[in-house]
C-alpha cells in the first residue's frame, strides 16, 4: 500500500530493498530473541507467556501502523485527485 503513490522505478527498488532487508533482519532478529528467551527461561515453553505478550504487542503496533498508513494514503490520493482536477481546469 505504501508503494502505490510512487513512480514505477521507485516501487520496484523500494519493494526489493524491503524484501531483502526485512527478510534478513526479521529472521536474524527472531532467532536472536528466541535464543535470548531460551537462555533466560531454560526452554521455549517456559517463555510462552513472554512470547504471547511480544506477539500481541507487535500485532497491535502492526495494526496501528497500517491504520496510520491508510490515512496518509487516502489523504495523498485526495491531494493527487485535486491536483489533477486543477491541471485540467487550467
Amino acid at each position: 500500500m505504501a508503494y502505490i503513490p510512487l513512480d514505477e522505478e521507485s516501487k520496484v527498488k523500494g519493494k526489493a530493498a524491503i524484501d531483502v532487508l526485512g527478510s534478513r533482519v526479521g529472521k536474524s532478529g527472531g532467532s536472536f530473541i528466541q535464543q535470548g528467551l531460551v537462555f533466560i527461561f531454560g526452554d521455549i515453553i517456559s517463555a510462552a507467556p513472554v512470547v504471547a505478550v511480544m506477539f500481541y504487542s507487535v500485532l497491535f503496533l502492526w495494526f496501528t501502523g497500517a491504520n496510520q498508513l491508510s490515512g496518509l494514503f487516502h489523504a495523498q490520493t485526495e491531494m493527487d485527485k485535486a491536483d489533477k482536477l486543477e491541471k485540467k481546469r487550467n
